[in-house]
């Protein structure tokens, strides 16, 4: 691949959320009276938003109070969305890498705008990532393609200077929709097969990897 910018999916890909979304959704749970998750069972659930991360948690027998799940989940996430989240390990190397060369760089993530935003710019600074696209009203998540043309208009390129590094199915689904190159990496929330049965070719197990299949020396 050569390109000149490169979309990162945020939890599962940049960084390991899964300990503090499981931590915000068991508060959230329980002060509903609900089942608590293990995070084994929350990494399932993760990645098609927050609407259909509450809906899961609760299961169908508690689905109607998914509203308030979510406003509670929400309330204590945005104070504690740092606490256990960390970036994968080698991904800051890769960033520094790609900035070095002038590869430009996004996010493009289901998760809501607000912890996205505080997110990336807690571990990678503010000036990295732009733009960083969330889940807003009347904004389509992925794997609807909308997202990734914002981009590629506010960055003047086309889709083929530009590949979307993902960890889930819905990520490997957005890339096609949009036509632009994926590299699937499997450090993340989903397992091989899944991104493999979503049409993934390319596969990593290592951030480093990103360096190689863009063609970019890693020195």
């Amino acid at each position: 691949m050569s390109v000149k910018g490169v979309i990162f999916d945020l939890d599962g890909t940049l960084v390991d959320t899964l300990d503090d979304l499981t931590d915000s959704m068991n508060v959230g749970l329980a002060s509903l009276g609900c089942e608590i998750r293990r995070p084994g069972e929350c990494r399932k659930m993760i990645g098609n938003g927050l609407n259909q991360f509450a809906e899961r948690a609760l299961g169908p027998e508690n689905v109607k109070q998914r509203d308030r799940l979510i406003e509670r989940m929400k309330a204590h996430y945005r104070t504690h969305c740092c606490d256990k989240t960390r970036p994968y390990d080698g991904l800051p190397e890769v960033i520094a890498a790609l900035r070095e060369r002038n590869v430009r760089l996004a996010v493009l993530t289901n998760k809501n705008q607000e912890p996205s935003e505080i997110i990336v710019r807690h571990y990678f600074g503010d000036e990295v990532f732009s733009p960083i696209i969330g889940c807003a009203p009347g904004r389509a998540v992925k794997p609807e393609p909308e997202g990734i043309f914002e981009i590629l208009k506010a960055w003047g390129l086309a889709a083929s200077e530009v590949v979307l590094v993902g960890d889930s199915e819905t990520d490997a689904e957005t890339a096609a929709n949009a036509r632009i190159g994926f590299i699937g990496c499997l450090w993340g929330f989903r397992s091989r097969q899944q991104l493999v049965d979503a049409g993934a070719t390319v596969l990593i197990d290592r951030p480093s990897q990103i360096l190689e299949c863009l063609d970019i020396p890693a020195g």
